[in-house]
């Protein structure tokens, strides 16, 4: 919906993963990239500095387009939440920046792990660039919601199934917005959706898949992982298609990490991760 925010790397641009070495060594060994509970991220504003962005976009079009249409809107919102739950895996642009390095990769003793951009985006995912400039996202929502009142005010059927879907996916794209103090981590955000399904009196999530290398893929099974006492959902995706591809390029050592560049290049070429360059972090930290 937010499409200023899809990603469209160049053909041979790289994203870098953060992560410390159990993850590094789970990801190479089992060659899935994990997307996690976005309500589990490190930044406790993920979804909400989005939806903050929102409620300012709807404050200058009050006049514009009135409190109903505004209204309709935020109610689709709020029950995004009962449809779908946004799972993300947060790549960066840059892979060696000393901030996320303290942040994401065990203070500095982890990897950060260069990716083929084009073939991540193959993944039964959506990828957003992150805007960290307040103004800019106030502004695309603007945009979007323009573009919905001008669109529904020819609609003979009001608040249908096209606008409510339009409208989810405005709710699921706000994840692309973050608070300007993060501006350094040059995020590229890969996001997929879980769904909720009926279960006796409850709700229980499940993943329809989607459409990855041009098929259509079965869901992966929803696990779970403890995250400050609370079951945190997850799912792992297979990154190379059954070994058609190889999507690592890189692998980044961290700065307080000691280990010779020899022996990841070992693991690497030992698992079937071939022709990788490895190189040691520039960043000065001890």
């Amino acid at each position: 919906m937010l499409t200023s925010r899809v990603y469209k790397p160049k053909d041979d641009e790289i994203i870098y993963h953060y992560c410390d070495a159990n993850a590094f060594l789970s990801i190479c060994s089992n060659k899935k990239i994990r997307f996690s509970d976005i309500f589990s991220m490190n930044d406790f504003f993920e979804m909400h500095w989005g939806y903050s962005i929102w409620e300012k976009a709807a404050t200058e079009l009050f006049n514009e387009v009135g409190r109903d249409f505004l209204d309709k809107i935020d109610e689709v919102i709020h029950k995004s939440g009962l449809y779908g739950l946004v799972i993300t895996s947060c790549f960066s642009l840059d892979g060696d920046v000393l901030s996320q390095w303290r942040a994401y990769a065990d203070d500095g003793t982890g990897y950060s792990i260069g990716f083929k951009a084009k073939d991540l985006i193959k993944l039964p995912i959506r990828p957003l660039k992150i805007s960290y400039n307040e103004q800019e996202q106030i502004n695309e929502v603007i945009k979007v919601v323009k573009a919905l009142y001008n669109v529904e005010n020819k609609e003979k059927e009001k608040y249908g199934s096209d606008f409510r879907m339009l409208c989810y996916e405005l709710a699921y794209d706000l994840s692309a917005f973050k608070n300007p103090s993060f501006i350094e981590e040059k995020e590229i955000r890969l996001i997929h959706i879980l769904d909720f399904e009926k279960s006796n009196d409850f709700l229980k999530l499940v993943d329809d898949g989607g459409e990855a290398l041009g098929k259509e893929v079965k869901g992966e099974p929803v696990l779970f992982r403890i995250r400050d006492n609370i079951p945190s959902p997850y799912i792992d995706l297979d990154f190379i298609n059954e070994g058609n591809i190889n999507p690592v390029k890189e692998v980044i050592i961290g700065p307080k990490n000691n280990v010779l560049q020899s022996a990841i290049s070992i693991f690497l070429e030992t698992i079937g991760i071939e022709a990788v360059k490895i190189k040691h972090s520039r960043s000065s930290y001890r």
